[in-house]
């Protein structure tokens, strides 16, 4: 229970800094925040020491992290071009595409088969040679063109 201080007691505990203390801290809520101050000083100490001890640990982790990250991450870019070149390659081989370049192969074996022909008129070669040669030519001409005649009709339809 609460008693009244008289005007000698709070004289003294205003000029006398002990016994200032010695009042306050026998205060029970005050010991009591005094208790958990403590407590939170030495749980607070507690956590420091073992992050100080947990400080290697935790860098040799963040070490790991950043060798595993960059590791996987050239792993990834890596396999990310070779899908990419892939997409291209299967880009270039389009149907469209695929068509052109069989059209465009016919029409070169075209034109040789056209400047063998120059080529006997002008007697730079022998009759046997061009036969030969120019039957393979158009053999090869007539191949391709009628593939590329019978994908376009199977595309169109």
């Amino acid at each position: 229970m609460f008693q009244p201080f008289c005007e000698d007691e709070l004289r003294t505990y205003l000029t006398d800094k002990d016994a200032y203390n010695k009042i306050l801290h026998s205060i029970g809520e005050v010991k009591h925040m005094g208790h958990l101050r403590d407590d939170l000083c030495m749980k607070t100490t507690q956590l420091a020491r073992k992050n100080i001890e947990n400080a290697t640990q935790i860098a040799e982790l963040k070490n790991q992290c950043a060798i595993i990250r960059t590791t996987e991450l050239a792993v990834a870019e890596e396999k990310f071009s070779e899908l990419e070149k892939q997409g291209q390659e299967l880009a270039s081989l389009s149907p469209v595409v695929l068509l052109e370049k069989l059209g465009d192969a016919a029409n070169i074996i075209d034109e040789e088969s056209e400047n063998l022909q120059h080529l006997i008129m002008s007697g730079e070669i022998e009759l046997s040679d061009f036969i030969q040669n120019y039957k393979k030519m158009r053999r090869v001409y007539h191949t391709r063109t009628l593939l590329r005649l019978a994908a376009m009709a199977s595309i169109s339809a």
